[in-house]
This record gives C-alpha cells, sequence and structure tokens, in this order.
C-alpha cells in the first residue's frame, strides 16, 4: 500500500495527473469591461488606455490601417479589434450573451497587446528604475 501512495505522489509531484492545461493560444475580449486579456487568464490590459495614450496608438492604428475615432477611443479599438476592415480574422463569441470574444494571436492582435502595455508603462513608469 506505501509503494502506490508513493507512486500516485510521484505522479501528482511531476504533474502526470494534471487533469487540464490551460491553453493561452487565444485573447479575450470583454466588451462590457473592455478589456483585453490572455486566454482565460488574469493577465489583462484595459483598452481605456488608449484615450490617455492616443498619442502612442500608431502601431495600432498602422496594424489596422484604420483610425482610432472620438469621442471613445476605447470602445472604437474594440470595434476594430472585433472585425478588422480587411477581414484577416474572425472574433469568435465566447459565451450566449456577446459579451466575450476570442481573438486569435496574429500579427494585429499582437500589436494591440504590446502596445497597451507600452502605454500602461508610460502611464505608470516603474519608480525602480
Amino acid at each position: 500500500m506505501r509503494l502506490v501512495t508513493l507512486f500516485a505522489l510521484v505522479l501528482t509531484l511531476s504533474g502526470c495527473l494534471a487533469l487540464e492545461t490551460k491553453q493561452e493560444d487565444f485573447y479575450t475580449l470583454d466588451t462590457r469591461y473592455l478589456e483585453l486579456c490572455r486566454g482565460t487568464s488574469n493577465s489583462c490590459v484595459e483598452l481605456a488606455l488608449v484615450a490617455s495614450g492616443i498619442a502612442l496608438a500608431d502601431p495600432i492604428e498602422t496594424a489596422y490601417n484604420q483610425q482610432l475615432t472620438q469621442p471613445n477611443y476605447p470602445l472604437s479599438l474594440a470595434k476594430m479589434m472585433l472585425k478588422p476592415a480587411d477581414g484577416s480574422y474572425s472574433a469568435t463569441p465566447a459565451d450566449e450573451n456577446g459579451r466575450y470574444y476570442m481573438l486569435p494571436i496574429n500579427d494585429k492582435t499582437t500589436v494591440v497587446w504590446n502596445t497597451l502595455n507600452s502605454i500602461f508603462d508610460w502611464i505608470y513608469p516603474d519608480d525602480n528604475n
């Protein structure tokens, strides 16, 4: 019995009994709170950052070949991401209410992710540097 328990412990510690591996090979867009997250994780950025950092949003506009428009830059960005003008990808509804959409990780969505993170770093610089 000890041998079986020890074997089960070793398998558990080595990860062989993991029930499910979290996949992060997509972005999730929350259309209610206008947040972009990596997969289903809590690693998220707010689209509202683009309003304060509109001067830094050129990479997004270049990637999508569209302009972010007033008066609501975050909503404009969400619409741009949900339906790119060139039809290069499709957003997939992730719930029945139309709140969450899955977006592929590609050159356009990655530019958005990186640009929003850059704007965050610009607004909230690390005081340790």
